[in-house]
């Protein structure tokens, strides 16, 4: 039986509680992943998914509701327990990259291990391999600048994988490219879970995206179901 790595239960988030302006954004959401599965959650822009992206994430807490990651109980964490935690078990790959421009492909992979106190010879080696992993080793030299939209998707990745987490949160992964090259970068996805056995959440407006992930969410003026 697969270990369940995220289970919500009734998660609601407001903004301005207490306020006259008070807005509840997820209005008791129910979501659950398993370890080895590719989830995608898809919907419009203000449907709420981003802010379910923040919860699952572990950048904000709920308002009210159950959140287990791991079976770890996320609402007694304190702040910086939560940082930490988040920087162990999860792995972020976002639309724009967010590569350190100034630094290589390798010390951009190297860097989430540098802050989790890798030592340099294995941070190094470990960056390496995952650069292979997703076929970028050929330009672990070069700088952000120097590298294509899909190039840099494909060392974000590898830095997404760098502590080794439980799971790889992936937000518009392919927006900011072309569709040949969103191929390619969604190609890498499914090896990464077929072959590497990584559990995979994109997060996206594109039914098209969402329809290649094996369980599929549509999330809809802050409520969620799965189709």
């Amino acid at each position: 039986m697969k270990n369940k790595l995220i289970k919500m239960e009734g998660i609601k988030k407001s903004f301005n509680i207490g306020k006259e302006n008070e807005l509840e954004i997820l209005h008791g959401i129910n979501f659950d992943v398993n370890e080895g599965e590719f989830v995608s959650v898809v919907g419009q822009s203000g449907s709420g998914k981003s802010t379910l992206m923040n919860i699952i994430g572990l950048l904000d807490r709920q308002t009210s509701g159950y959140y287990e990651l791991n079976k770890v109980d996320i609402s007694a964490l304190k702040d910086s327990e939560l940082s930490s935690y988040r920087s162990r078990k999860i792995g972020f790959v976002f639309q724009n990259f967010n590569l350190i421009p100034r630094s290589n492909a390798l010390k951009n992979v190297e860097l989430p291990m540098t802050y989790a106190g890798v030592q340099k010879k294995e941070r190094t080696e470990r960056a390496e391999r995952l650069l292979e992993i997703v076929e970028m080793k050929d330009r672990m030299n070069h700088l952000p600048n120097e590298l294509s939209g899909g190039q840099k998707q494909r060392v974000a990745i590898a830095r997404a994988m760098a502590n080794d987490p439980d799971i790889i949160l992936a937000d518009e992964p392919t927006g900011a490219l072309d569709s040949k090259t969103g191929r390619t970068v969604m190609d890498l996805f499914h090896k990464l879970n077929e072959v590497e056995k990584r559990t995979i959440i994109v997060i996206t407006h594109n039914l098209e995206l969402a329809e290649e992930a094996t369980r599929i969410y549509k999330m809809n003026d802050g409520n969620l179901e799965e189709i």
